[in-house]
């Protein structure tokens, strides 16, 4: 029961990590992310952002889906029913609710890419530990290569961002059908985004988490997390430098070409060591981080409702301060946001056991499966 508290716990603190990196394409232009923050303050939240933040929660939740995953099989087994109707069904609900979000509140929507590359998980059901572990390996020279690409997409973009009008993101500046047409204008260019940056890594991690599942990683005295936890200064000493030179890059510190690329594709090594550094801080520290349990618990409704706070705060149908924010002023909201969306978790978790969206996710699973 202790290590499945630290599941939610990583979960609760994942969304932080989440709202943080996201926020910013919910409150600035496109244009706005292309390029370096003149001000000192927000230049230095950005390098932060960068180094600490990006790309290392969603391996984090990468990594969870895919225990997760190994649970819902072991369910299936001990209900003696197949677990292939249900975890496709899951699977098609998933993909509904990333296609729902990304028009209705964020076009760069990764529980679209969740579904697809779930697909891919299932075939690797009965894989063994290492062959998972090797998987998982074999995407990080993939994840580089798409990070490369994006550096490159990155440079040509910044480019072109004074003559692109769709970069100024004004549909956020109007009405909620503004919006929401300009989300399924950013639609086309965050797909492909998503697909590049969260693809390759995001299975990998999926992989590790479904090899921790079957390796017990979060049962109490758990050999597979001694040996995390001892290679935790290791992983430190990889994961700073590297983050750092990924940094570098996202800020322009970087000479244009060749070396921009490099910087960028270091986030395939980068992030995962980051992230596995999380894993096993926020895991030891679990007993003290109760409160991240309830939000933990219903993940989608937090990550649903974390954007339709950003949404409401800074779009034109709601408080309408798009654009008038700088990166450290963001990260502030940004924890504002998650600490609001944690307490009211609390709150809910206080009479009903699944946040709203959650059971909404689980329901129409179950008619799906119903259904066929």
């Amino acid at each position: 029961m202790a290590r499945r508290i630290s599941v939610d716990v990583l979960r609760g603190f994942a969304l932080l990590g989440i709202g943080i990196v996201n926020l910013p394409y919910l409150a600035q232009p496109l244009a706005a992310q292309l390029g370096s923050p003149e001000g000192g303050l927000d230049l230095v939240a950005k390098g932060i952002v960068s180094l600490l933040c990006e790309g290392k929660f969603f391996v984090l939740f990468s990594f969870l889906f895919g225990w997760g995953f190994g649970v819902q099989l072991a369910s299936a087994e001990r209900a003696g029913v197949p677990a292939g109707p249900r975890y496709r069904a899951r699977l098609i609900a998933l993909g509904l609710f990333g296609v729902a979000h990304a028009v209705a509140v964020f076009p760069g929507d990764i529980l679209l890419a969740y579904a697809l590359l779930g697909a891919g998980l299932w075939t690797l059901r009965d894989a063994s530990v290492p062959r998972l572990r090797r998987i998982a390996l074999s995407m990080v020279p993939l994840a580089a290569l798409a990070f490369a690409a994006l550096g490159f997409l990155d440079a040509l973009s910044g480019d072109m961002a004074q003559a692109e009008a769709a970069m100024t993101g004004d549909g956020y500046r109007g009405s909620y059908l503004d919006a929401t047409a300009q989300r399924l204008a950013d639609w086309p260019v965050t797909l492909v985004v998503v697909a590049l940056f969260n693809g390759p890594l995001a299975f990998g991690a999926f992989c590790l988490g479904l090899a921790a599942y079957k390796s017990g990683f979060f049962d109490a005295g758990s050999p597979a997390f001694s040996v995390l936890a001892r290679r935790l200064p290791l992983l430190l000493a990889v994961a700073l430098p590297v983050n750092g030179v990924y940094a570098a890059a996202i800020l322009g510190f970087l000479p244009d070409g060749w070396p921009s690329y490099l910087g960028f594709a270091a986030l395939a090594l980068g992030a995962p060591t980051l992230a596995a550094v999380y894993v096993a801080i926020v895991v030891r520290l679990a007993p003290r981080l109760g409160f991240l349990a309830p939000v933990g618990s219903m993940p989608l409704t937090g990550y649903i409702a974390q954007g339709l706070l950003a949404g409401a705060i800074f779009h034109g149908w709601g408080l309408g301060l798009f654009d008038t924010l700088g990166n450290a002023a963001l990260v502030a909201v940004a924890c504002l946001i998650w600490l609001v969306v944690t307490l009211a978790a609390m709150l809910w978790r206080r009479r009903w056991a699944r946040g709203p969206f959650d059971a909404a996710l689980r329901a129409t699973a179950t008619r799906l499966v119903r259904a066929t």
